[in-house]
């Protein structure tokens, strides 16, 4: 044996399995759980960096869907534009175009009229 008192390790020491658990309370800085502290770091990394990636996760999900809502905003006013554009131009073109048209209904009606009233005029109806 030596002169000097014998080195205890810091923190709860090991359990003996032959002996009772004495009265004494546990040491300050140990949990309750019998030494789980030092599985405590490691976890709360674990949640960190799961709380990191989860918002991460969560900032690009937003970011894609503000980005549609903003593209489908600028879709309906290009399109509102658009259709502002081709209003304003059948309303400027319509009558150009719808005149000849106008003018061939009118012509066929009127050939049909005399066409009906040559057939009518060589051919009288026998009763």
């Amino acid at each position: 044996m030596s002169e000097f008192p014998e080195m205890q390790p810091f923190g709860p020491r090991p359990a003996s399995h032959n002996t009772e658990p004495s009265g004494e309370a546990p040491p300050i800085g140990t949990s309750a759980m019998g030494g789980r502290g030092a599985l405590e770091p490691p976890q709360n990394r674990a949640n960190l960096a799961f709380a990191i990636f989860a918002g991460v996760g969560v900032g690009f999900l937003l970011g894609y869907l503000i980005s549609r809502y903003e593209q489908s905003i600028s879709r309906q006013s290009r399109l509102d534009e658009f259709l502002e554009y081709a209003q304003d131009w059948i309303h400027e073109q319509g009558p150009k175009i719808a005149q000849p048209i106008r003018q061939g209904l009118e012509s066929a009606s009127s050939t049909v009229e005399q066409a009906i009233k040559k057939v009518s005029a060589a051919n009288p109806l026998k009763r």
